[in-house]
């Protein structure tokens, strides 16, 4: 087995009796000397109709880890877990060091959640950003006007280069990749040192979606570890200078 081929599958760890887990793919030095981004041990989530994920044992290092399933596979449950919003009902899990829930949630963004950061598509941007800012914001100060400057602020970091919408623009009238931007730049107000994103296979034109993992991958090269779930396995690829950690569920 060629340990530094990245598309080596490699079968995670598992109780004898147990069912098959998720596979992991990646190099296998992925946990670096500064330990892992995540941590996984025999987690499993299990709901009244039966189990929905694992036993999962995985770890990853990463700068990019690509969660790879169709819906219905556990994986925004999986994702859930890794940032510390969904209590495993068995196992371990270690995320950036933590293992109490409220730690990892206050180190960890999500985004692409319908259930937790989706956009009211009649506002304005300007009014989902001010909106944001003021969750962000210490109690005492008072939310600043959004003006078309630090509008441009306050989403540098998602858009890099890229063409920003202005604030005036209704949520309904961004496209898709721009609306995923966006869900970026809002979780990345609350200075989070890891992202998972939700259904990032929604955006639909593989053009757009090389935009929103251009500026993922900058954003991993810049620190922020990035946890994505797709169900395309071409996805990994448009990581590929991140040697990005694939667990297949």
């Amino acid at each position: 087995m060629n340990a530094s081929d990245p598309t080596q599958i490699l079968e995670l760890d598992r109780p004898t009796g147990t069912p098959a887990p998720a596979t992991v793919a990646g190099p296998a030095d992925t946990v670096g000397a500064a330990g892992p981004a995540f941590e996984l041990r025999g987690a499993t989530v299990t709901a009244d109709r039966g189990t929905v994920f694992g036993p999962v044992t995985v770890a990853s290092a990463s700068p990019v880890s690509v969660v790879l399933g169709s819906r219905g596979t556990g994986r925004t449950a999986l994702l859930l877990s890794i940032s510390g919003r969904m209590k495993l009902s068995g196992g371990e899990l270690t995320t950036l060091g933590e293992t109490r829930l409220s730690e990892i949630r206050s180190r960890t963004g999500v985004v692409g959640f319908e259930a937790i950061d989706a956009l009211e598509h009649a506002v304005t941007l300007g009014a989902i950003l001010r909106e944001r800012l003021a969750w962000a914001m210490p109690w005492y100060r008072r939310t600043p006007r959004i003006t078309p400057e630090l509008s441009s602020e306050l989403l540098a970091a998602a858009f890099g280069e890229f063409e920003q919408p202005d604030p005036s623009t209704l949520v309904r009238e961004l496209g898709a990749a721009e609306e995923m931007l966006v869900r970026i730049a809002l979780a990345l107000m609350e200075g989070p040192e890891l992202l998972v994103v939700d259904d990032f296979d929604a955006v639909r034109d593989p053009a757009e979606r090389a935009v929103v993992a251009e500026r993922l991958s900058a954003l991993a090269t810049q620190g922020i570890s990035v946890v994505l779930a797709t169900s395309d396995p071409g996805d990994a690829e448009l990581f590929a200078t991140h040697e990005p950690i694939v667990i297949e569920l």
